[in-house]
Order: C-alpha cells, then sequence, then structure tokens
C-alpha cells in the first residue's frame, strides 16, 4: 500500500533526528519530499546526502534558541516540528528516590526543548496560518530500564 503525505516542499524540524525513532521520521518526511533539519549534539560525519542539521544541546534554553534561530534562517519558516527527544538517566530506586536535581535533569530533557521549541517556532505557524506539531518521547530509550518507574 502506497499514499501520497503531499509533503513536497513542506519544512520540518526533527528533534534528535540521528538514531531511532527519529532517524526514522527523518527518512520518511524526505522520502516524502519535505526539506528536513534535524538537530543533534553534533552534527554526524556519516549524514546522508542531501541531510540537514543543527547542532545544539536541547536541554538548555541557549541550544533550543539556537536550533530555532537556525530553523527559521535556513528555511524562512516552519511546517512541520516533530519533538522526539526524550530519555531518562535517572538513578534506579524509582519516583521517591529522585531528588529535585534528578527531577530537572529529566524535565530538561524530556518536557522543556519541546516547551521551548513549541514556543519558538508556533507564531511563524500561526502567521502562515498552517503547521503541525507533533510530540513523541518516552524516558525507555534503552530497554530493559532496571527499577523503572
Amino acid at each position: 500500500m502506497s499514499f501520497d503525505l503531499e509533503l513536497t516542499g513542506r519544512r520540518a524540524l526533527v528533534t534528535a533526528g540521528t538514531k531511532g525513532v527519529g532517524a526514522s521520521v527523518v527518512d520518511v518526511l524526505r522520502n516524502a519530499g519535505a526539506i528536513v533539519i534535524a538537530t543533534a549534539r553534533a552534527i554526524p560525519a556519516d549524514s546522508p546526502i542531501g541531510a540537514h542539521y543543527v547542532a545544539a544541546d536541547l536541554t538548555t534554553a541557549a541550544g533550543c534558541a539556537t536550533v530555532a534561530q537556525g530553523v527559521l534562517d535556513r528555511l524562512g519558516g516552519i511546517d512541520i516540528l516533530v519533538n522526539v527527544l526524550g530519555g531518562s538517566s535517572a538513578p534506579a530506586g524509582g519516583f521517591a528516590a529522585l531528588d529535585d536535581e534528578a527531577w530537572a535533569r529529566e524535565l530538561d530533557l524530556n518536557l522543556m526543548p519541546a516547551v521551548r521549541l513549541d514556543r519558538a517556532l508556533l507564531p511563524s505557524m500561526l502567521v502562515q496560518r498552517a503547521g503541525v506539531i507533533v510530540h513523541v518521547t518516552s524516558i525507555q530509550h534503552e530497554l530493559p530500564l532496571p527499577e523503572s518507574t
């Protein structure tokens, strides 16, 4: 079965687009004709021809600002934002074992990048009266996750 996603020329940003789900989303969007920029902490040396990246640490406000400005500068706007970034480095022990610092790290990885990028890029979608934002996340980017909460 095949279908046309009608994405030719659409401008997309995919966070965490170098591995796993993020890389798969990048491939699907590119194969459907979209112009895709992916985020990475460092631009991969073995990136496919035609792949575009912005290197930044999305766990920081400055990193999110760098990505948002890079997308707007390079693409002139955005039609699709797919937030895939997520994971966990929390120690074992479950919910009650995490102190405030551990919670802050997890939120800085799993929640705040999406909030910051939405806040930075949604206004251009509103101006053009079109756009799509998709959030995909999981703390279990590696399995098994011992003593998961």
